[in-house]
């Protein structure tokens, strides 16, 4: 398990990067894209072998990656979708979309319901759990390295 973590979530940070070369992320930004990429993946891995729960899984990783994003936003002075939009792809239920759309086209609407559902939910995980997070204020991310004599 620890080896398969370890070349997922390395897969996921240079996916995360050609993601973010794509929409023209800075370039001295791309390596902090990849990490938040490598973070949410991890953390859904982990978490979804330890306790098989997808949807809590991507609720907890949604938590982890949108709080490293308004961290690197602050510290890094860049805006926090650029981190985010890059570290929640991995989390995006294509597959399950996918095939919804396959069980309409073979015409088993019970699966593509299922599919949907399922699909629906992870979204829904997704952004309550962005919401949670970006709803609070900047401040709290803000780290000081003030000397308070």
């Amino acid at each position: 398990m620890f080896l398969d973590l370890v070349f997922q979530v390395i897969m996921s940070f240079f996916a995360c990067i050609a993601f973010s070369i794509i929409f023209n992320a800075p370039r001295k930004e791309l390596p902090f894209c990849g990490i938040s990429g490598s973070v949410s993946w991890g953390v859904y891995f982990f978490v979804n072998q330890m306790l098989s729960q997808q949807v809590f899984a991507t609720f907890l990783a949604t938590l982890a990656v949108t709080t490293l994003c308004r961290y690197l936003s602050s510290v890094r002075f860049a805006p926090s979708t650029m981190y985010h939009i890059a570290g929640i792809l991995p989390l995006v239920p294509g597959m399950n979309i996918y095939n919804a759309m396959s069980g309409i086209l073979s015409n088993d609407l019970l699966y593509c319901f299922e599919q949907g559902v399922a699909a629906l939910k992870l979204a829904s995980a997704i952004a309550i759990g962005s919401i949670l997070i970006l709803s609070l204020p900047q401040s709290m991310f803000q780290i000081s390295f003030k000397n308070n004599k």
